[in-house]
């Protein structure tokens, strides 16, 4: 299955253009998007996030964190 990843790039503080580039080299298949703002007024400001599929909002307190909640979506879904 292909996912799709979009950042914010007021969300890049956090280096999640960094923990992406980790999960593509993972899943080669993975899309990423990055935008300006996905809507999520400010939240890319307090805390590393990104959306996955379209709809699902994935946050962390830390980018470690992040990477390891979407590195867990990533591989189970990818074994449906």
């Amino acid at each position: 299955m292909k996912h799709k990843l979009e950042i914010c790039t007021g969300n890049l503080d956090f280096h999640t253009d960094r923990a992406i580039a980790e999960l593509q080299n993972e899943h080669p298949a993975l899309i990423v998007k990055q935008w300006g703002c996905l809507g999520n007024c400010h939240r890319c400001f307090h805390v590393p996030f990104c959306l996955l599929d379209d709809f699902e909002l994935v946050e962390s307190e830390t980018i470690e964190q992040l990477v390891s909640k979407l590195r867990e979506k990533l591989n189970t879904s990818s074994h449906c």
